[in-house]
């Protein structure tokens, strides 16, 4: 694997469109072995936040917050909470991104108001916010040298982050970010080819098949699933099949599920969300 997303997938770049805007997006990767210990410098976070709250967000209500957590007390329990995942512990900081709608309850509350807006597209809007929000820091942060990895298992479970974390109602974490100087060089991953994924005036699955099977086989080939195949017993096959790639890892994922987030909603509701 190469280094950004036009070598590894290959696609042209049009002459003339490349910029470092473009060059440091095509270059993402995950990062998840981290220097441990080693401090960001002075002024990285912030520089990163004013990053966040450049994302666009809906009606500028910036439904989002954000928890900086530098203790390793505090990050390794958020480390237990995330599968135990040990970058989490590793980084220099692990920022809680969470969707926040508890500022517009206290606004409109303060100003006299009743609150009317609890419906699904307050927990859209705000999630959305959030998500813009992360982006950016994320791609601050690597134009900064520096290495990053989402965390979605953040919401695996949520009642207990928010607990840890004295979340108030009508704000949940959307996602952790785990920041810090990489430990090795990572590759960049090959993604689905653009036919697959980008589809013109409407909705088509012509090139799905051809597009999938493609796919499958370069992420095979890379060997990314070396010890990492998935096992559900009575489920996947007693004799494993010689070749392993993105469609069987996919699939199994999905016929596994992740049992932690079928918690998410009734937790949701609970903390003053409305699900309808």
């Amino acid at each position: 694997m190469s280094g950004d997303r036009y070598d590894i997938d290959g696609i042209t770049p049009h002459e003339g469109l490349r910029n470092p805007v473009i060059d440091q997006l095509v270059r993402h990767k995950s990062v998840r072995s981290f220097e441990p210990g080693r401090p960001l410098e002075e002024g990285v976070i912030e520089t990163m936040l004013t990053a966040a709250q450049s994302a666009p967000n809906s009606s500028n209500f910036q439904s989002w917050s954000v928890i900086v957590i530098e203790d390793p007390e505090r990050k390794a329990q958020l480390m237990q909470l995330c599968d135990n995942q040990a970058f989490i512990g590793e980084s220099s900081v692990f920022l809680v991104f969470c969707a926040d709608a508890s500022r517009h309850k206290y606004v409109t509350d303060r100003q006299g108001y009743p609150f009317n807006s609890d419906y699904l597209e307050l927990l859209l809007v705000s999630s959305f916010d959030s998500m813009l929000a992360v982006q950016n820091a994320s791609t601050a942060a690597e134009s900064l040298g520096l290495g990053c990895c989402m965390v979605g298992a953040i919401r695996n479970k949520a009642r207990e982050v928010a607990k840890l974390l004295k979340l108030p109602p009508l704000c949940y974490a959307t996602v952790g970010l785990a920041v810090g100087y990489p430990a090795r060089d990572t590759k960049v991953k090959p993604r689905l080819p653009q036919q697959v994924i980008v589809h013109r005036e409407e909705y088509s699955t012509a090139a799905l098949e051809e597009g999938i099977q493609a796919y499958d086989a370069k992420m095979a080939n890379t060997g990314i699933y070396e010890g990492r195949r998935i096992n559900i017993p009575g489920v996947t096959p007693e004799v494993e099949p010689e070749h392993y790639g993105w469609l069987e890892h996919t699939a199994r994922r999905m016929a596994r599920g992740n049992d932690f987030r079928r918690d998410l909603a009734p937790f949701l509701t609970e903390h003053g969300f409305t699900l309808k």
